[in-house]
């Protein structure tokens, strides 16, 4: 298929190719961290997306993102007005593209080409579809950062893998490789290295786009409790309250440290 349009905004490239909007969320230096211009420019992106088909969601190089730039949460650390202020935005907008994805009138698709970190798992836990790169693994960090979990881990993951396995992976800090995710129903598809183009077209093959956005509806209507809004709002208020002890300053310098 022939590109229709490209962008770039220096932190996500959008291109739409055959009515399908592919988003690639583009810092690989940094593992695609999201940052506050980087979910700013995912918004804008869905929010401008006009009539598709489909929406797919990828990232730049080796991984598809390593969750809140660790970097940039430590660089504030020391100003607790700062820190607080940067959280807030980076979580909150965080949350508006979960619920963006969620609102979008047609089939969301994650095309999880590498290891996903941290907040950002709530990208892939959105879609409708989760496409997984075999050699691509997923691990939460929460554990190991003293930061709160946030994008969906509480508010989205147990409606996919139950409450227990998710307190567990929490607690545990477990590294899920692409086929343990998908034994428990984490993702739907492993995809070996250099197919997932050919199967996410395959997947696109002849849909009606509208279903998706109803289906989300009536499914989301059986929920019982807080909606996702408020689930993942609750998540952010945990996240501001941890994200300022001087035990996770500790965590943050601990984890930078190791990463030079």
């Amino acid at each position: 298929m022939s590109a229709a349009a490209a962008t770039s905004t220096g932190t996500v490239r959008t291109e739409v190719r055959g009515g399908v909007l592919r988003l690639v969320l583009d810092r690989p230096h940094r593992g695609n961290a999201l940052i506050p211009d980087l979910l700013d420019a995912c918004l804008d992106a869905l929010d401008t997306a006009g009539d598709v088909r489909a929406v797919v969601l990828t990232g730049a190089g080796r991984a598809f993102s390593s969750g809140g730039d660790v970097g940039e949460f430590r660089a504030r650390a020391d100003d607790r007005e700062a820190l607080l202020a940067y959280s807030e935005r980076v979580v909150g907008t965080l949350n508006r593209v979960i619920l963006r994805l969620r609102t979008m009138p047609c089939p969301v698709i994650a095309a999880v080409n590498g290891p996903v970190t941290g907040g950002s798992v709530g990208l892939m836990l959105a879609a409708d579809m989760i496409l997984m790169d075999a050699a691509a693994f997923i691990q939460p960090y929460y554990a190991r950062m003293g930061f709160a979990p946030d994008g969906g881990w509480t508010a989205l993951m147990p409606e996919r893998i139950g409450r227990a396995r998710t307190a567990r992976w929490l607690a545990f800090d477990e590294r899920l490789d692409a086929r343990e995710a998908l034994a428990i129903g984490l993702i739907d598809r492993v995809v070996e290295t250099g197919g997932m183009d050919a199967e996410i077209d395959r997947q696109l093959a002849p849909l009606d786009p509208g279903l998706a956005l109803t289906s989300r509806r009536l499914l989301d209507a059986q929920i019982a409790g807080p909606d996702l809004a408020g689930r993942l709002d609750h998540e952010k208020r945990e996240f501001l309250d941890r994200i300022a002890r001087e035990d996770t300053r500790a965590r943050m310098n601990a984890f930078l440290a190791g990463a030079k």
